[in-house]
């Protein structure tokens, strides 16, 4: 059995003066349950790369103190040999992929241990068989809706039988369903003896799990709860914490909708879209004004992406039209009409700097403009840093940013809230709210909390068809 014991560890990334861990000391048992929280760039992705050895061995920087397992210092050990003991799946499980099949994901780190044939397909069967997975056997990986390639990279870790499973925000694109299977997931993990570390923001599938909480701040361990002592945290402390609620949210309701005007700006009529040459949406019909801001609800796969795609004129429609103030649209003219932020901002990130982002849209924006919305959504110090340096959630956050300073009407948004703590969620409420004053907002989301501070109206998408939910 491994223990880890993390020594006085200091991080700071190459090129950057603030460290992203300041003297941290943590012991964890074998089979320790832990949770890794906190708001958003508090250090939780840095702790996990501890353990898992991309620090030092990938991510370059300013490192001081040690990490153990079982006594052997991560410094003088081969990445390989780490990775015998130390399983990952991180927040976006494509970035983990290596084969376009599922069974030769799975195989894969078996055979890069050099596993006899036999034994791997043997291994395989046995990995589907007690993990419930085997409807994903002999599918494209690319195929797989969002949960179940969290399922699958969780299986491809599990095929290789590490001691020590990392995970960093493995519920921040999926939905209940797959939050549901991750959950039975890292329960049969926990039965087994294995020891978990999860950074996470969404908490309240993970509360009847864990063992200790470790609550970190600017780099530093704030504090360590026990089990009892976390689920007993006040709800007005949780909060001040930046922590996600700790229960279920049951039913999303809107606590900001407005009164239907009699004439509509945006109508959408009998709009059909397709993925690859498939009908997902099928004669869509509903209308929105100025000052809405639009839930689009539904399961992972159910092709809200698409529908939002096919509004900004991303994808052609296979039938239906789209007016906005009186004016038929075809998918062409609707890319000036509209503004996406992707769910993986990565992808939409370009410059060299967080201030020369906001250039890149707008030539004529004022710097007082810029130091105003980032102050907004608490960026202002990170203005002169590279996009690319940033956490997740800072990255979702200028991404926002960003769409602020667009000059179109209609702002799809996908997943704004995917990597965001409590405190930054109503950040970005306020700023959606704010931002639907002057234009129409759509929001393709999971997160029910989000829902109820900041949407009017939800709609969502379940067997091809758009309903909007009372």
């Amino acid at each position: 059995m491994i223990q880890i014991q993390i020594d006085d560890v200091s991080f700071a990334y190459k090129q950057q003066k603030k460290e992203q861990l300041s003297h941290v000391t943590l012991a964890i048992q074998p089979g320790e349950f832990i949770l890794l929280c906190g708001k958003s760039g508090c250090g939780k992705t840095t702790m996990t790369k501890l353990i898992n050895g991309l620090i030092p061995h990938f991510a370059e920087g300013e490192y001081s103190g040690k990490v153990l397992l079982s006594e052997q210092d991560t410094r003088n050990l081969k990445t390989y040999q780490i990775a015998e003991h130390v399983g990952s799946i991180f927040q976006n499980p494509k970035t983990q992929f290596f084969n376009l099949d599922t069974d030769s994901e799975l195989a894969f780190g078996l055979e890069n241990m050099g596993a006899d044939p036999a034994r791997i397909r043997t291994r395989v069967r046995k990995v589907a068989q007690e993990l419930e997975i085997e409807g994903l056997l002999n599918r494209g990986v690319f195929e797989l809706s969002g949960g179940e390639k969290q399922s699958l990279a969780v299986a491809s870790v599990y095929a290789a039988n590490p001691q020590i499973y990392v995970f960093d925000e493995p519920s921040a694109n999926i939905d209940e369903q797959g939050i549901e299977r991750i959950r039975q997931i890292l329960f049969k993990l926990k039965k087994q003896g294995k020891t978990i570390l999860i950074a996470e923001h969404r908490l309240y599938y993970l509360m009847d799990l864990l063992d200790r909480a470790v609550y970190l701040k600017d780099g530093n361990i704030e504090f360590v709860y026990s089990n009892e002592e976390f689920k007993n945290i006040p709800d007005t402390h949780r909060r001040e914490l930046g922590l996600r609620t700790f229960y279920p949210i049951d039913t999303a309701v809107c606590q900001n909708k407005k009164p239907k005007p009699p004439e509509a700006l945006l109508t959408i009529a009998d709009l059909t879209c397709c993925y690859r040459n498939e009908p997902v949406v099928h004669r869509a019909t509903f209308s929105a004004e100025k000052g809405d801001v639009i839930a689009v609800t539904g399961t992972n796969g159910a092709g809200k992406s698409t529908f939002m795609r096919c509004l900004c004129g991303l994808i052609k429609e296979s039938g239906g039209t789209v007016t906005y103030q009186n004016k038929t649209y075809n998918h062409k003219q609707r890319r000036s009409l509209c503004y996406m932020i992707m769910q993986d901002v990565v992808h939409q990130l370009f410059a060299e700097s967080v201030k020369q982002e906001f250039q890149l849209l707008n030539h004529t924006v004022s710097d007082d403009k810029i130091t105003e919305i980032l102050t907004e959504l608490d960026l202002n110090r990170l203005m002169d840093k590279h996009p690319m340096t940033l956490s997740g959630g800072q990255m979702q956050r200028l991404a926002i940013a960003v769409a602020f300073l667009s000059d179109r009407d209609i702002i799809v948004f996908d997943e704004p809230t995917s990597g965001l703590d409590y405190t930054n969620m109503l950040v970005v409420s306020r700023m959606m709210k704010k931002l639907a004053e002057s234009k129409i907002v759509f929001i393709i989301t999971h997160d029910k909390e989000l829902v109820q501070e900041a949407c009017s109206r939800i709609l969502r998408l379940a067997d091809g068809k758009i309903t909007e939910v009372s």
